[in-house]
């Protein structure tokens, strides 16, 4: 939501009024006025007039959208380890969509008038929805991998339960790797009377900036860097073990979830490279500036990732050109088959039944 640890950490700034919230001055200091060609109150205004607007579309579609995958994964498909997977990953996504609410309430007022818990907790939803779905996309990549990579034993152990085991696993620890934030997000209460949501490592010294750092250097790794490896590694083990028999005949399901993990580091990875600049020693006027446009847009960007799932879930085919209500929700069911791939070589040869799995599993 807003800041997330790339705009909390205030180098003992008392000015300008704090009437504007921590999430569009983050990087102001105390010279903010000394460069006479930057017209910085008009940027922050800018900004969050942007702001605003993106988590009212996200807040809208990214509720109706993954309210929809949720109801048919949830209460309307026959449940399989693939719905399991895309009805989590859902959830993580209407849950952040649901509470952007707050965000808006607290750009318009320029005061948070939810109280101290409310506040913790507003924090707390982005990054489990973070890690919840950078943690479901390298689940589903696995498991696609091993369907592949060792197809007789996904067949004997791939089930409902242990599928339901691991999505249970992966919230309990996105739900530990998000506790920080509510740990060290707390309300400030203003001079003019206002009362702001922000970040509180205790005292501005070494000791704090180190906790913001471990912080940004956690999401980094944790939420980015080996989940997006392990997920690359799962789909090179399937193109090398199908040895390009089956390249470019990928069934449309399993196009839509490249497409949603393509989507997700693409719409992550302008934050957490903002973030790392953010937390660097820098004095640079230009840095400056890059960081005041720059990480409410790369904000935004992770907002609208929310509501994205679905749209790929709708377009992603060929059948993306019928608008009517039937066969919209045709296609929608369709994302979530269990047939990965179109068996494309199984013709050509006497295959053996382990390769009749490999082509019906990926």
């Amino acid at each position: 939501m807003d800041a997330f640890t790339s705009f909390p950490f205030n180098r003992n700034i008392e000015f300008p009024p704090s009437s504007y919230n921590d999430f569009y001055n983050f990087s102001w200091d105390g010279d903010w006025l000394s460069e006479s060609n930057y017209n910085e109150l008009h940027s922050t205004w800018v900004m969050k007039a942007i702001s605003i607007a993106i988590y009212s579309v996200t807040l809208f579609w990214g509720a109706v959208g993954n309210g929809l995958v949720i109801f048919l994964t949830g209460f309307h498909l026959k449940k399989t380890v693939t719905t399991i997977w895309y009805l989590n990953l859902a959830v993580a996504d209407f849950v952040f969509a649901i509470c952007l609410s707050s965000e808006i309430l607290y750009a318009v007022l320029d005061h948070w008038p939810l109280g101290r818990a409310l506040c913790k907790l507003d924090m707390v939803v982005p990054f489990l929805n973070m890690f919840a779905s950078v943690f479901f996309l390298t689940a589903i990549s696995a498991d696609r991998c091993v369907s592949v990579v060792h197809p007789v034993w996904a067949l004997n152990n791939r089930t409902l339960r242990l599928a339901s085991i691991v999505a249970a696993a992966i919230w309990v620890t996105a739900l530990t790797f998000s506790l920080p934030y509510f740990i060290f997000r707390d309300t400030e209460h203003i001079w003019d009377g206002t009362i702001q949501c922000t970040y509180n490592f205790g005292s501005e010294d070494a000791s704090s900036l180190w906790t913001h750092r471990s912080l940004v250097i956690t999401e980094l790794v944790v939420g980015f860097l080996i989940p997006f490896h392990i997920i690359l590694g799962c789909y090179c083990a399937i193109v090398i073990k199908l040895r390009g028999k089956i390249f470019g005949r990928f069934s449309r399901s399993f196009k839509i979830i490249v497409a949603v993990v393509v989507a997700f580091f693409c719409c992550w990875f302008p934050y957490h490279l903002f973030a790392i600049f953010d937390v660097l020693e820098h004095d640079n006027f230009e840095m400056k500036i890059i960081l005041d446009i720059g990480m409410p847009l790369a904000h935004s960007l992770v907002c609208l990732n929310s509501c994205l799932n679905p749209l790929l879930y709708a377009f992603i085919g060929p059948n993306c050109r019928q608008t009517d209500c039937r066969s919209f929700l045709s296609t929608f069911k369709g994302a979530f088959s269990e047939n990965w791939v179109v068996s494309s070589f199984s013709s050509n040869r006497n295959s053996s039944s382990t390769s009749g799995v490999e082509s019906s599993m990926v």
